[in-house]
This record gives C-alpha cells, structure tokens and sequence, in this order.
C-alpha cells in the first residue's frame, strides 16, 4: 500500500522557532485534505521533451493560436550551464509545456543544427515579445540577463512570482518550492531533479524537471493574483511589478569604470594594506592574518589574555567567541595599548573590503560594472529585504558586484584622532579612497547623483504628526541641536535663531555640543522603541540617565509616543503594519519580540517605495523602454538615492525633470514631499557637487 506523507516540522521547532508556525499549518491543513483514503491529485501533465523539429513547430503554431486570439499567459523558465542557456520551457495551460533543449553535457555540438537553432530562436522571439503574450516566471529578471546576452531580446514579462510573494507576504520565503507548497493543487516537492540527474545517461530529468518549473509557476502566479485581489493589495502588487523593467534596463546598461583609475586605486589600497601587516608583523614579531578568526582568537584570547567576548545568541544559533568590529572597538577601549594594533588590523580588513567588494569586481567586455538588483528579497526570506528596499549582488554571470555598498564619500583619515593610536607608527596620515571617482559618464554625457534628504526622520515626524520637528525639517534647522536643547531641558530658541547660530555651537567644545552628538545616536534609537538599557549600551550613558533622557524626549513630543501605541496596538490585534502607500509587513513571529522592528518598518518601507517611485517615473516607458533612447539614464540605485548621467547639453533640463519626478507626495493628512536634491559633474560620480 502506497502511504502518503507530508514532511513538516516538529512541534518542538515550532515552539523554539515560532516564525514556522504558519508553514506548519499550512502542511497539516495540506494533510487533512487527504485522510481516509482521499487519493492524492495526480496532475495530467502533458510535457514534450526531447522534441523533433515538428514537435517544436506544432507547439509553437499551437501557441500562436492562443496569442492570435488574445491575452495569453505563457510561464518561461531556462536553465543554465557554463553561462549559457542550455534549454528554455514554456507552458501555455497549467499542463501543457515543452522544453527545448540548446547545449548537451555529451555533444559539444548542441541539440540541433545551426538553421534549426536560429529558427527556434527567431520563433521563440516572436511569440514572448508578441502584444498577446503575458510572460510569468519565477524570478525571471534572472532569466532575462540571459535571454538579453545571447538572444538579444527580453519577453514580455508581466509577472514575476518571487515580486508577487514579496508583495503579499514579504517576509516569508519566496523560492519557488515554498510557494507551490502554499498555493498548488497538487503539490510534490522537485527541486533536486535538477541537479540528481545523471549526464551519462541523457537529461530528461533535467528537461522534465524544467517543465514542472513552468506549470508551477503559471499555477502558483494565478493563484497570488487573486490573493492580492482578496488581500487588496493588487496596486501594491502591481506597483512592485512595474519595477522590473526600469531595474532590468538598469542592469542591462551598467556604469563605466575608469580602469586607469581604479588600477592606481588597487595599487594604492594594496600598498597600505602591506604597510598595516608589516606594521602588525613588527609589532608581534610574527605575521598575523585579520580574517583568520583561529589566529586572531589565538591572538587574543590566548596569547594576550583579553576576556572573551560572545556574540549575542539567537533562536538559530547559541553565543560564540567573536572578534568581529564592535568586540575590537570594546578591547580598544578597555586595553588603550592594544589600540594601534587593533586600528591597524581594522584597517586591514576596511582595505580588503574595498580591494575585493568593489576594486577587484569583474567588468564585462565593454569594461563597464553591473550587478543584479533584487526586487523580490531572497529565495530563501530569511535575509529578505521586507522594507522593500532592493538588494544587489553580481549578476547572473558572476561578474559586478554589491553596488549599493559603495562608501558616498571619503572616510574618515586616520589622523583624525591622535587616540587611534596609529599615526606616529605608520607615519603620514592617510585617507581611504573615494572609490566613487572610478565611475565615470559616458562621452558626451554628465554624471548626476540625487538623494533624499533626512528621509527616515521626516516620516518619522509626519508619522508621530508632531509641529515643532515638521517645522524644523520644513526649515532646514539642525535637528541634532534642536534636540540637544530638548535634552538640555533648556527653552528652545525661535527657528530662525537656531539656523543663524547652530554653527556657533559646533566649532566649540560645550556641554551642548556633546549632547548634540549624544543625540544623533539616542533620539534615532528611541524613535524605534529603543528601551533604556538598550539605549545605555549604545551610548555609554547610565540606565537612569537614558530614563530622565527620554522622559523629556516624549514629554516634548508625546506624539512619538502615541504613534508607537499606535504600530504596537496593531501589531497585536491585525499581526501587521501598514505604511501610507498601502504597503503591509505581515508578521509571523511572536509579536512581543518585534515591536521595535516593526516601528522602524514604517519610515524604512516608506522610503524605499519613494525612491522606487521617482525610478519609475524617471523610466515610466515598461516593456518597450528596454528599446528606447531616453536622455536621462538611471545606472545606480543606493538605498535613499539614485545615480546616472544624461546628455551634458540638457543638463538644465534634465535636472528640471529629475527634481519633478523626485516630487513624490506621501498621502498623509498634511502631505508630505521628502526633499530630493541633485548634484553633477562632467568627470565622476565622486566628484558630483
């Protein structure tokens, strides 16, 4: 007798991992449609693979029907090996699919002739780019670098399934094999067929296997359209959707690197990096490698006899011994004559970040940089960026690289302080590099650079609707100072006096200067529910001080305070968040432990959807826009800001039009409009001013 069976977790991991809860009953419920005897639903899959030619061209005349006699979805998915597109599957219906093979792992020269493949492609062309054709994938944006390198064209997407779960329920996993388990009929776990298949003996699994991937993407993408319709989220869904194209356009144009420059930037940072291990060499008297955590825990916890530090143990994983950034800062502070060795081992590894992340990056062939930015979070969701602020990667073909990391400005010198210790021991002061300067416009062209200003803050006062800070952002006051005198306990002087005088304040070491820095730190934390040991730890203040601190904090502002009852009081009864373009954060955790994360959402989601908002509208043309001249080019997307060049003889006009479509209103009572600002240059992005 045939048993059925569906894998979940243990009730145990439930109560330690309480997140998994929802999956769990999502497969109990899966079980419970099959008890006594209910046969499981064995779908009529009807899939070609190791098709002839004729195959091939009935299915596509099949196809075309379809398109000719209206909106047809198609599901596309490709597999890839060495860089290359070693077979494509389309499904037409929720069981119709065929996959065309293109590479073979035993035949170098391919599955058909050269007239046969160039056919094929023509055909294949032809029906994803048709007007009819509604393209589904599954993180297709994937797919479309390929199909855009070696095809020369992209399809017609109009979903893709990871941006739609995303959309619904941002911080659960989005790989494909979680959301059939949520939403398919006939749900079997497949995803290893692609890699247990076995060269030797032909790869009809792997052929198979992609055309399940079609068929559940086609079923899974359906299925969460109508849930954004039940969930009425289908603007917010749709919103996210319309990101694709001006991301992909994006990516498929990269930036251009001045390659002489960053050769002299690799040799600089080279170079000081061996001063700082031949520093570290004298020092001990035997080399030390900084990202070896065997020989700096030997180091330090053996040799020298530092207490050990602990990182902070989580659900997953228990406290370990850690050397990272924060417990060196901690040793330095505590061993005042450790601090030029752990300066230079900090730098070392600072050095090594901009060598490896970003200088050593690999370029395409037209010697320009790109990455993959991710719209929809990972596959997996555990590091999904549920802000809804995009991440980035290297692209598909391991070339690029993190390029929303890249520092905005020249770090601090290490003559800053004679404190860091390292001065009289590695003689001149040295800067880290600009590494923006690398990237450069193209001939004729200006580079530009527009952000928004104090972003987070100012829907976080609009949030808490609170005059005195709206009044002062609208005014352009130092909020820093303003809040010092809040802390101060000192009457606030009228606007106009604190922007005519706050400089005076900064050039002279006082009292309210070092609360204004204390205040950078501790009013942004309080703002996201940060409670007083907490607080205490970050700023090195006492635990009562942080009480008497915020005490007067809210009672200047008490309508932080009641925006944060408001986050809490909905949390609890709904189990989620909402922010004002209609985004949601629903959460599946215990709800006590992610209060403070759930306050932050807000001003966090809702700048990631403004500045994805004035990217649309700086590349408002879709599908066809990845076919069109447009004068200003978007090539960089960091956070709260984005970056590109335009044509250097409409610079006035172009700066005209990136500020209108950088007005974007957030629909609160009193509307807000973040300021958004340009800066150019006719030689880097570094040099933008």
């Amino acid at each position: 007798m045939r048993i059925k069976c569906v894998p979940t977790y243990h009730p145990a991991a439930v109560l330690r991992q309480w997140d998994t809860r929802q999956h769990t009953v999502l497969d109990f419920r899966r079980a419970g449609r099959f008890l006594n005897g209910q046969p499981y639903p064995k779908p009529a899959w009807n899939f070609r693979i190791r098709p002839t030619m004729q195959t091939v061209i009935e299915c596509f005349n099949e196809i075309q029907r379809h398109l000719d006699n209206g909106a047809t979805r198609l599901s596309f998915d490709i597999e890839t090996r060495g860089g290359h597109i070693s077979c494509a599957g389309i499904s037409w219906t929720l069981t119709d699919a065929i996959c065309i093979p293109f590479g073979l792992a035993n035949r170098l020269e391919g599955y058909w002739s050269l007239d046969e493949e160039t056919w094929i492609i023509y055909q294949l062309w032809k029906l994803l780019t048709h007007p009819n054709a509604q393209v589904v994938g599954q993180n297709i944006i994937y797919d479309c670098q390929y199909t855009w390198r070696h095809w020369h064209f992209v399809p017609r997407v109009t979903q893709d399934c990871m941006i739609s779960q995303h959309s619904l329920f941002s911080d659960l996993p989005k790989s494909l094999a979680f959301q059939a388990s949520m939403y398919c009929d006939s749900y079997i776990y497949w995803k290893d067929e692609a890699k247990d298949w076995a060269p030797g003996v032909g790869e009809d699994q792997l052929w198979f296997y992609n055309c399940e991937d079609c068929v559940y993407t086609d079923e899974v993408g359906l299925v969460e359209l109508e849930t954004a319709k039940k969930m009425k989220l289908e603007e917010v869904h749709q919103a996210q959707q319309d990101l694709l194209w001006p991301v992909l356009r994006t990516m498929i144009q990269g930036v251009r690197i001045d390659t002489k420059i960053r050769d002299s930037l690799i040799i600089e940072v080279e170079g000081e990096i061996a001063k700082r291990k031949q520093f570290i060499k004298d020092v001990l008297g035997h080399p030390l490698n900084p990202a070896s955590p065997k020989q700096m825990k030997a180091l330090f916890y053996e040799d020298l006899k530092q207490p050990v530090i602990f990182t902070r143990a989580t659900k997953d994983k228990p406290a370990t011994p850690t050397l990272g950034d924060e417990a060196l800062v901690k040793i330095a502070l505590r061993e005042p004559l450790l601090k030029p060795l752990i300066t230079a081992i900090s730098d070392i590894r600072t050095l090594a970040i901009f060598l490896s992340n970003f200088l050593l990056a690999p370029l395409g062939d037209d010697g320009r940089l790109r990455c993959s930015y991710n719209i929809g979070g990972s596959a997996s969701g555990k590091t999904a960026p549920k802000t809804y602020r995009l991440s980035s990667s290297e692209d598909a073909f391991g070339g690029g690289a993190n390029l929303q990391t890249i520092p905005s400005e020249k770090s601090k010198s290490l003559n800053k302080a004679k404190a860091r210790g390292t001065i009289a021991l590695l003689g001149d002061p040295y800067a880290y590099p600009n590494l923006r300067t690398m990237f450069i416009p193209d001939p004729g062209k200006t580079f530009w650079d527009a952000d928004l200003d104090r972003a987070d803050l100012q829907v976080v006062c609009w949030e808490a609707d609170d005059e005195m800070l709206k009044q002062a952002l609208r005014q352009g006051v130092d909020i820093h100072l303003l809040n010092a005198y809040v802390l101060n306990d000192k009457s606030i002087p009228p606007m106009e006096e604190l922007i005519e005088t706050h400089s005076k304040y900064l050039d002279h070491r006082g009292p309210l200067k070092s609360l204004r820095e204390f205040a950078k730190t501790f009013c942004h934390g309080t703002n996201y529910l940060g409670q007083p040991r907490t607080m205490a730890a970050h700023t090195g203040w006492t635990v009562h001080a942080i009480e008497r601190s915020q005490n007067l904090w809210f009672g200047a502002h008490p309508g932080i305070k009641k925006w944060h009852e408001r986050v809490i009081a909905q949390v609890s009864k709904h189990r989620f968040v909402e922010n004002r373009f209609g985004y949601r954060w629903y959460v599946f955790d215990r709800t006590e432990t992610i209060m403070p994360e759930a306050v932050a959402w807000i001003p966090q989601s809702t700048v990631s959807n403004v500045i994805n908002k004035i990217w649309k509208a700086l590349d408002p043309y879709g599908f066809d826009g990845l076919y069109k001249d447009r004068d200003i080019e978007v090539s960089l997307q960091v956070h709260d800001a984005l970056a590109g060049q335009f044509p250097a003889e409409k610079k006035e006009a172009c700066i005209a039009e990136i500020l209108r479509c950088g007005r974007v209103v957030v629909p609160y009572e009193d509307p807000l409009v973040i300021p958004f600002s340009v800066k150019t240059s006719d030689v880097s992005w570094g040099e933008c001013a």
